[in-house]
């Protein structure tokens, strides 16, 4: 190796042995040898210039793509979904040179009879641009942003040694393709040693069932399927759960804790900065920020500088999140800037009264928006969909009663909706957009009837 390899390389050691596989695949242990034939084999292909899209599922082809581009110096596109449209659009906007895609997919894992475990140290540049990927669009159009090599693996490092991580396997209930994704439930597992499993579990039972395979010890997942797997009544004891990419409520946070006798950790962050803080909430409320993270406040809002902050935001980068003033790097949540509506003269906060609603006896999960309202003072009204604990019958207007105590007459919500499930994306987030079309949806419905 020269001097300018060891400043460059990434670092990254893969392993694989008869107790330890590499990953798993429909039920069944992969080898490094395995692993290293089929990134080879892609990297062959991978001649022309241009980026690598990978739009195929599964957690083991995902992983092949991913390294063979970055062997081979290419950045690799990530989609936000894998609608037809949206990949339509992703090969007219970038220069693709070759597509990861379902067809290409199903020839993984090869046959290869002398893929036998080992070591391997691949060389990488940590300065190479290593994805583009786009932004939830939660709150307006999605974004692209790129992140290096050396703004991914620093970030995986830093999580690695903030935890202390069960021996096992690490299972997903969210896809790779976004950032949250690939850093926990791919980029994690490459740097702690441990396999990958490329199942992505949706149903409680599937998640169980998935764990018990691989004999899993992580769990990676989103409020909405812990939600589920509560409700369910599944047993996941033992196991270390994260979730991040949407709000905890506090009462599953509670719940969870009673049923399986540990807290979820909790991981806040986005596409732009990579991870910020964490947290135990049944402990604090307050926010721990890594070590390497760096915070300050702008007008109220969090801004954050680390190596994890994608190189094209210098100087660091300024969220929408309102926070109380960050000390010794823990701090506070008070909801987004764009969270914070008027309504006749009066500033209204809508994670006040989704947090409200979700103290609220029986109320699993709530989304609040402001819709223009015809009237002569409120140019504006309050609606939330709600779902209710399994089992616990809610009304509208027990809500509205209940809510008398804790909001101003103006902020409790004018309309509220029972819904059986929040529309959330496979990562966790919750569109406003989704939220205004269940209401659209449900009033359709009524005069068809």
């Amino acid at each position: 190796m020269t001097a300018l390899d060891r400043q460059n390389d990434c670092g990254l050691r893969f392993t694989s042995s008869k107790e330890k596989p590499l990953a798993w695949l429909a039920g069944t242990t992969l080898t490094l040898g395995q692993f290293r034939a089929d990134v080879g084999r892609l990297t062959a292909q991978l001649q022309h210039d241009g980026d690598t899209l990978i739009s195929c599922p599964g957690r083991y082809a995902f992983s092949v793509g991913l390294l063979a581009s970055w062997l081979c110096g290419k950045t690799v596109i990530l989609p936000p979904n894998h609608f037809d449209k949206t990949l339509r659009d992703i090969r007219n906007q970038f220069s693709i040179a070759f597509e990861c895609d379902v067809d290409w997919s199903r020839q993984l894992p090869g046959n290869d009879a002398d893929a036998a475990h080992g070591s391997w140290e691949p060389l990488m540049s940590r300065e190479l641009p290593a994805v583009k990927l786009f932004t939830s669009g939660s709150s307006g159009t999605p974004k692209v942003v790129i992140k290096s090599i050396a703004n991914l693996l620093d970030e995986a490092r830093a999580i690695a040694a903030g935890f202390n991580w069960p021996d096992g396997p690490v299972v997903a209930g969210v896809p790779p393709q976004h950032l949250y994704g690939l850093t926990f439930s791919v980029l994690l597992p490459w740097v702690l040693g441990k396999a990958w499993v490329d199942d992505l579990p949706h149903y409680p039972h599937d998640v169980l069932q998935t764990l018990q395979q691989s004999s899993g010890k992580i769990l990676i997942s989103v409020p909405a399927q812990y939600q589920a797997m509560l409700e369910d009544g599944t047993d996941l004891r033992g196991i270390l759960c994260v979730s991040a990419a949407a709000p905890l409520p506090v009462n599953l946070a509670r719940q969870w804790q009673q049923q399986n006798d540990a807290d979820i950790l909790e991981i806040y962050g986005s596409t732009e900065t990579g991870v910020i803080g964490h947290r135990r909430q049944l402990s604090t409320e307050a926010w721990q920020a890594f070590p390497q993270v760096g915070l300050a406040t702008e007008q109220g809002l969090l801004k954050v500088d680390s190596p994890f902050v994608s190189d094209e935001f210098t100087g660091g980068f300024l969220t929408a999140d309102r926070v109380t003033s960050p000390e010794r790097g823990r701090f506070q949540l008070l909801g987004r800037a764009d969270a914070i509506v008027k309504i006749a003269g009066k500033r209204v906060s809508l994670t006040t009264i989704e947090n409200s609603l979700l103290s609220c006896p029986g109320v699993a999960q709530a989304a609040v928006i402001a819709v223009p309202a015809k009237g002569l003072i409120r140019d504006l009204a309050i609606w939330a969909a709600v779902v209710a604990d399994l089992g616990h019958p809610l009304t509208a207007r027990q809500l509205q009663s209940d809510l008398r105590g804790k909001l101003d007459g103006i902020e409790i919500p004018r309309r509220i909706l029972m819904v059986d499930r929040l529309p959330c994306t496979a990562t966790g987030k919750l569109p406003g957009k989704a939220v205004e079309n269940l209401f659209a949806e449900h009033d359709r419905t009524r005069v068809q009837l």
